[in-house]
């Protein structure tokens, strides 16, 4: 089955998406600061007069920010439309197949790895990017 994917950059490593998951694309600006929030949340941003949280994938992922967010893939998990801070959108491809993700690689958020001749991509699933709890204590903190 061919998988349609939104490949995107957090410093130099490639990462995928897959594009149904993938609600808009938008340039990250105007974010606003919540008080209390997780190191790995920015703040909100408006679009189109709702009030979305961003997820800094660069602390999520405890990853050095070489380069700055740019972007912001917006998402939908769990029902909640959620932006993804990233560096760079590089383009929109279709892949044929998907290795699945290394046996010592556990995090439930790696989907699979897309092998290519000269770059590798990391496939994440949108929906093991934030647990449960996480989601619902973002959702509470962006109601108050």
């Amino acid at each position: 089955m061919d998988l349609q994917t939104v490949i995107f950059t957090l410093g130099n490593e490639e990462y995928g998406l897959p594009v149904q998951s993938v609600q808009e694309i938008t340039l990250l600006e105007n974010i606003h600061p919540i008080p209390q929030a997780p190191t790995y949340i920015q703040g909100l941003i408006n679009i189109r007069g709702q009030a979305l949280p961003i997820v800094d994938l660069h602390r999520k992922f405890d990853l050095q920010n070489i380069a700055s967010n740019s972007l912001v893939i917006i998402v939908e998990i769990n029902d909640n439309l959620i932006g993804l801070a990233v560096d760079e959108v590089k383009e929109i491809r279709t892949f044929e197949k998907i290795e699945p993700r290394p046996y010592l690689v556990t995090v439930p958020f790696i989907n699979g790895i897309i092998n290519l001749e000269d770059r590798m991509i990391i496939m994440l699933n949108p929906q093991s990017l934030l647990e449960d709890q996480e989601i619902k204590e973002l959702m509470e903190l962006v109601e108050n």
